[in-house]
């Protein structure tokens, strides 16, 4: 085994990160689709011929803790003998890749002078992937073959050269083709630029190097993980939500458990209590909900240090199978994101019980519409998925910020101006939503409102919101919980309505409005502790009425 110094070893840690940066300012800068070049929906990483993971990039955190597993499955398909430079795979499969199956994951090996380096992959939300709903994220899917083509780590460049039959099915069964193709293209060259970066690193320092570097690296990650973990009280912490329904049993609520057990220099997790796989495509596969456990426990112990494999060492896991949360083909796992939020929350919840100061009160669930329009004799065919930011959970000491999907890492909102300028749509309101707010001692975020007003025929519209009877946004030591997300039609109107629940809706006529309001955030501590000039001044911010300011806080305040 290769000897490395500690200078060295971190001066190609840190290069290896650069890799994976360079990756996601690619695939940004050559994507065609505004969920991917805006919002950002993506995990990129490298991964070890191992499959461990080396090096990620910001995006959405959701993807990257299941990278490793994609391409420790892809191994398990063809070997790495079999694998050569030049080859390119493809796969989706929600029960090997842990995403559904709008997530395209793609991975290419890595050589230098004739030995496998590492893999670099690349996760992106295709704008569209066949299925029976446009942009997928179904509301009501009994089974995965109803959700879109599946990908089981098919060759999609074999040495070199595209295999023009699996390309020929991509364009041939997704409703714009130009851009998902486009967008593979962008992920492709992403692939390429953490191979070029990897292999420039193994010319300069030499493969061994580069190999022990990473191996320390991931050691010294999990010795950090352990020290911190020893320091932390043991103890059993048990937390639970309950969602309101799976889309095909109306009104059938179920329970998310999960319980961190803390002993020694390790955390065991289990989802003991929670409920069986549901009919509808609420199923998270098991490796999201590993990765979204693993991902709020680093958030909390070391979030400001890059992400490798040894952060997660210390972590078990104990998953029965055909659960909620660990479903079996053919179960649909279309709608899994509301899952991945509840896991995160839970994660956050229950870690809240052992370090309160370095966690965070309940933050608000998903909220997104996806628009489309499929026949082209009532106007160009489009899909535009547009996920809104959500108010955040309190912490002990701060008030929240808002704008911002913890699962989802560092994704943004979509500009106004891109949906205008791309879609036939008029966003007529973006803004804060203040009567979501949990109050307390310190604010919870405010979710936001979108409203559009259609401007063509046939459009319809697809909702996604969760957790209106339970919201996530659970205050914390006394702080008032966070409004849930809702959807109104035609807010203001005599045909306004208030949908409780999501669903398929349409075809619209030009100029209806379909507003969409997201979740707030808890707030932390008892309002009576809020400092009363902090009170006035949100009243005057317009983040609190003179009527909640007296009624919550028992204060007297004037807007300005």
């Amino acid at each position: 085994m290769a000897q490395i110094d500690v200078v060295t070893a971190e001066v190609l840690r840190n290069a290896v990160v650069v890799a994976a940066e360079e990756m996601s300012s690619t695939l940004v800068r050559t994507a065609h689709n505004p969920l991917l070049y805006d919002v950002q929906d993506f995990g990129l990483g490298i991964i070890s011929p191992e499959g461990e993971c080396w090096a990620d990039a910001p995006g959405m955190t959701a993807f990257v803790g299941v990278l490793s597993h994609t391409v420790l499955s892809g191994i398990a398909v063809h070997g790495l003998e079999n694998m050569r430079d030049g080859d390119l795979f493809i796969a989706n499969d929600p029960y090997t890749t842990g995403n559904h199956i709008s997530d395209v994951s793609i991975y290419m090996p890595i050589f230098h002078e004739g030995r496998l380096v590492a893999f670099a992959a690349v996760t992106a939300h295709w704008a569209d992937i066949g299925g029976k709903t446009p942009g997928g994220w179904c509301p009501d899917s009994v089974d995965v073959y109803q959700e879109g083509i599946c990908f089981s780590h098919e060759k999609l460049i074999d040495g070199g050269g595209p295999v023009g039959a699996l390309w020929s099915i991509i364009r041939n069964n997704t409703r714009c083709p130009d851009v998902v193709l486009g967008d593979l293209n962008a992920q492709i060259a992403a692939c390429r630029q953490g191979a070029l970066r990897l292999t420039a690193l193994c010319a300069k320092y030499g493969l061994d190097q580069l190999h022990a570097a990473m191996r320390l690296a991931i050691q010294r990650a999990e010795d950090d993980a352990r020290r911190q973990i020893s320091a932390l009280p043991d103890g059993v912490y048990t937390v639970s939500q309950r969602m309101d329904e799976d889309g095909v049993a109306r009104g059938d609520p179920f329970d998310v458990v999960l319980t961190l057990t803390i002993a020694g220099d390790g955390i065991h997790a289990s989802f003991e209590g929670t409920s069986e796989v549901r009919a509808g495509p609420v199923n998270c596969p098991e490796h999201a909900a590993r990765s979204l456990v693993r991902a709020a426990i680093k958030g909390v112990l070391s979030p400001t240090e890059p992400a490798n494999e040894g952060d997660f060492k210390a972590l078990s896991f104990d998953i029965a199978p055909n659960l909620v949360v660990s479903p079996q083909r053919p179960a649909p796992v279309d709608s899994y994101g509301y899952m991945c939020i509840a896991v995160w929350e839970l994660t956050m919840r229950a870690l809240a019980m052992v370090v309160p100061d370095k966690a965070v009160a309940g933050g608000g669930q998903l909220c997104m519409p996806t628009l489309s329009r499929v026949d082209p004799r009532l106007g160009m065919p489009f899909v535009l998925a547009d996920p809104l930011d959500v108010g955040n959970g309190a912490r002990p000491n701060v008030d929240a910020p808002t704008m911002a999907i913890p699962t989802m890492g560092d994704v943004p909102n979509m500009p106004v101006e891109v949906i205008e300028m791309r879609y036939p749509v008029r966003v007529e309101r973006f803004g804060l939503r203040p009567e979501s707010i949990g109050h307390g001692r310190f604010l919870g975020g405010a979710g936001v409102r979108r409203d559009y007003r259609l401007l063509e025929p046939g459009i319809m519209v697809y909702t996604a919101f969760e957790n209106v009877g339970d919201p996530l946004g659970r205050g914390r030591d006394g702080g008032l919980d966070g409004a849930p997300p809702v959807v109104v039609v035609n807010p203001d109107t005599d045909r306004e309505v208030v949908m409780k629940s999501r669903a398929g809706i349409g075809p619209f006529e030009p100029g209806e409005v379909i507003s969409m309001r997201s979740g707030g955030g808890g707030g932390w501590g008892a309002p009576a502790d809020r400092d009363p000039a902090q009170v006035a001044r949100d009243v005057r911010n317009g983040l609190l009425s003179e009527a909640d300011a007296r009624s919550i806080y028992g204060v007297v305040a004037e807007p300005a």
